[in-house]
């Protein structure tokens, strides 16, 4: 072989050589990319996978579709289906179809890749909602193939679709309750609730109806319906529908009916007439409770049967509650309108101011009275101005009042003087309670009246001061007020009645038993039978007398009274005065003391003027000495008696009235009548008993005792003793006086000297009969007081 050979020999294998290498790298890396896209590939099943995506190609030269299976499931198609591209656009929505080829259209036009949205008919029927996305791929710059992903998009759009379901639920709700906000009728807020409700669930009937278990009934006011039920209103017995579908609702729980022919609540015969009568295939109702109680119902009803959603039934709650709610709103609305309206109506009509005032006592409402009173315009009659009206003493006073009233936010009563518009101050009676938020219970401040009660504050100051010259009156007068209703004994007193009969004021009980009690025995038999007597025959009135017992003694009252009877005749009640009369009785026995007395001393004048004119005769030695003496001693007897009549109530000197009486027996040598004794001044009750002591044992001495004869005499002696009261010691004894014995009786002058001292005076008497003369003492305490004078007892 040549050289050159052997160089073209070495250069081929070194060319060969070369070849081997790159071969080697090509393969090399050949295998690197194909490494690659197995890796590639596997990413992107990975990704096409999580995205849930399926991949398709189209040939535009034999309009042949290569897609994943994951594409051909989401067109409802098996796996191993073939598919062509006039297949695929059968499937198209046609609604969609005209958008999907504009967009593939602008794709090619413009070299830009397509993104749309679209719904595809499924092989079953059902609608499948799709999102492509994809691109054109060119070769010789021109378009080849389509590829790209196609994503099932059913959650988004069911996303989709409940977010534009919830949307339009929300402005539905929002509108309805503009609606109902603006309604002042509460029927009118049904049926606008039933009209709205029917048109969003686009059903036949709806309605609201208010359950009154105790009646057993639903009244439904309002319904809407467009089919052939009337819109007029209606009531329902509650056990006409079936007892499942009612217990649920009972519990609170939404009655659900697809379809009344096939619900087994619904078997019925009767139930089923009656779904058919009102065109009911299918509805449901929702119930309202409150406060425990089954209330209202919400009911919609389907002339078609309808699986009924979880988001209408929430629906028709909301509504329900709503309109219950609205409803509420307008009858608390009206029924408030109509207290406000009764409210200022009365207040208007009052004949009192009427205000309500704030916690901080800022006046928020008044009547039209105040203004017109206080002269205020309408708009400075509120506020804090009404304190200035109150006269500043009541001002000064009620803010000391309230501060435990504001305090304790409690009621409030006084009386205060407000000034008129005149300038006037007029006495107000003020009553305040407060008031509070009937639901929260917060305190808004108090409502009130001050009503005008000056002229009845007037009366009652005259009626006072005329009760109170009636009752001075009456006490001056010892009169006493009684009422006895006779049915049931209850008798009423007045303060002077309880002063009469000596008891605490209020402690009489009220009987006609304590009236009785008081009484002393011998007298009460007579009073209780007067009183009976005179019931017995109905007399119109009766007038009595009796006796009470006293812890200061006995007192004589009179009896004045009215009976009054009821319609059957049967007695009702004796009203009348008691009347104290004592001193009236004392006068009256009095009376009739002196009156016998001045008989007696009438018969005791003549014996003692007879005394007088032998006593003077034995003396004189002429006519004129007789004639002096004579005229001497009757001027004294005269005295006496003025003494004893004229001055009666006056009090007397004890000495006085000795030497009255024994100084007309008195001779020229003052040896006949010894008086001697302390000053003592005596008040009439002891002046006028003792004076006629005196004189009877006088006119008895001048009489048969020692001054009856010449040389007779009378000592007189007193003398006063100590002690818790001072005690007057008296004694009387006569001298040379004819020989004393026993009288055989006792005539008027000795029983006056004995009872008339001891009784009037509570003086102890002594009367001896020696032969040598009388002898009288008398021992008593010195009264201080008047005493009652009464000679029969």
């Amino acid at each position: 072989m040549t050289k050159r050979g052997s160089l073209l020999v070495e250069d081929k294998i070194a060319s060969q050589e070369g070849d081997k290498e790159r071969i080697a790298e090509l393969e090399n890396r050949v295998a690197q990319a194909e490494a690659a896209l197995r890796t590639s590939n596997f990413k992107l099943r990975i990704a096409l996978d999580i995205g849930r995506l399926g991949a398709w190609e189209r040939d535009l030269k034999t309009d042949e579709i290569i897609s994943t299976a994951a594409f051909k499931e989401y067109l409802g198609l098996p796996p191993e289906a073939a598919l062509t591209y006039t297949e695929l656009q059968a499937m198209y929505h046609p609604s969609d179809l005209e958008r999907i080829n504009q967009a593939i259209a602008y794709a090619l036009r413009t070299r830009t890749d397509f993104n749309i949205e679209y719904r595809i008919l499924k092989a079953d029927g059902s609608i499948g909602h799709v999102h492509m996305r994809g691109g054109i791929i060119y070769e010789d710059n021109k378009p080849a193939r389509f590829a790209g992903v196609l994503q099932d998009i059913r959650e988004r759009h069911k996303i989709r679709e409940e977010m534009g379901q919830a949307q339009r639920r929300q402005e539905f709700l929002l509108k309805l309750n503009d609606q109902l906000s603006n309604i002042d009728d509460p029927h009118q807020v049904m049926e606008i609730a039933a009209r709205n409700v029917s048109n969003f669930l686009k059903v036949d009937t709806a309605g609201y109806g208010e359950v009154y278990e105790d009646r057993g009934v639903i009244i439904v006011e309002r319904e809407w319906s467009r089919g052939l039920i009337s819109n007029e209103g209606k009531v329902e017995k509650i056990d006409q529908h079936a007892s499942l579908i009612v217990e649920a609702l009972k519990r609170g729980q939404p009655a659900i009916i697809n379809d009344v022919r096939t619900d087994p609540r619904l078997g019925d015969a009767a139930a089923q007439a009656f779904y058919s009568t009102i065109n009911v295939r299918s509805g449901f109702a929702v119930p309202i409770h409150k406060n425990g109680r089954f209330i209202a119902e919400f009911y919609i009803y389907s002339s078609t049967p309808r699986d009924w959603t979880s988001d209408e039934i929430s629906l028709v709650e909301d509504v329900a509650e709503r309109t219950w709610l609205a409803i509420e709103k307008v009858r608390a609305e009206t029924k408030l309108r109509e207290t406000e309206a009764l409210f200022k109506l009365i207040a208007e009509s009052l004949p009192a101011l009427v205000w309500i005032i704030k916690p901080n006592l800022e006046l928020t409402y008044t009547n039209e009275r105040w203004v017109t009173y206080s002269g205020l315009p309408p708009e400075e009659a509120l506020g804090h101005s009404w304190t200035t009206a109150i006269h500043p003493d009541d001002w000064v006073r009620m803010t000391e009042e309230i501060k435990p009233v504001i305090a304790g936010e409690t009621t409030y009563t006084t009386e205060a003087r407000y000034r008129s518009s005149d300038g006037e101050y007029r006495w107000h009676i003020i009553r305040a309670a407060p008031v509070r938020n009937a639901a929260t219970g917060e305190f808004k401040g108090w409502v009130g009246t001050s009503v005008d009660i000056h002229d009845l504050k007037m009366t009652e100051e005259a009626l006072r001061t005329s009760e109170e010259r009636l009752s001075l009156a009456q006490s001056a007068a010892g009169i006493g007020v009684f009422d006895w209703h006779i049915p049931t004994d209850a008798v009423t007193w007045t303060a002077e009645q309880e002063r009469l009969f000596g008891m605490e004021p209020g402690s009489f009980k009220g009987s006609s038993t304590d009236w009785a009690n008081p009484i002393i025995p011998e007298d009460r038999d007579y009073a209780v039978q007067a009183i009976a007597e005179s019931l017995a025959r109905h007399d119109k009135d009766i007038d009595f007398i009796f006796r009470i017992e006293r812890p200061d003694g006995i007192r004589t009252m009179q009896t004045i009274a009215l009976f009054f009877y009821q319609d059957d005749g049967s007695p009702r009640r004796m009203v009348g005065v008691n009347i104290d009369i004592t001193h009236y009785k004392e006068a009256e026995n009095r009376q009739n003391l002196l009156i016998r007395e001045l008989h007696h001393r009438v018969k005791n004048t003549l014996a003692t003027v007879q005394a007088i004119v032998g006593s003077t005769a034995r003396t004189a030695s002429s006519i004129d000495e007789f004639y002096q003496g004579f005229v001497g001693r009757i001027v004294s007897l005269a005295r006496t008696h003025n003494l004893l009549t004229e001055d009666l109530w006056q009090k007397a000197a004890l000495e006085e009235l000795v030497q009255t009486e024994l100084g007309p027996y008195e001779d020229e040598a003052k040896n006949r009548i010894t008086v001697m004794g302390p000053h003592l001044e005596l008040p009439s009750e002891a002046a006028v008993p003792i004076g006629m002591a005196i004189h009877e044992l006088t006119t008895n001495a001048a009489k048969h005792g020692a001054l009856s004869t010449f040389g007779g005499q009378v000592e007189v002696r007193w003398e006063i003793s100590g002690g818790e009261r001072p005690m007057l010691h008296f004694s009387w004894e006569e001298r040379g006086g004819p020989h004393v014995s026993t009288p055989a009786r006792q005539g008027f002058g000795t029983r006056l000297l004995q009872r008339v001292l001891s009784t009037q005076l509570q003086a102890e008497v002594s009367m001896e009969f020696p032969q040598e003369g009388l002898r009288f003492s008398m021992r008593l305490p010195i009264p201080t007081e008047p005493s009652t004078f009464n000679p029969d007892r």
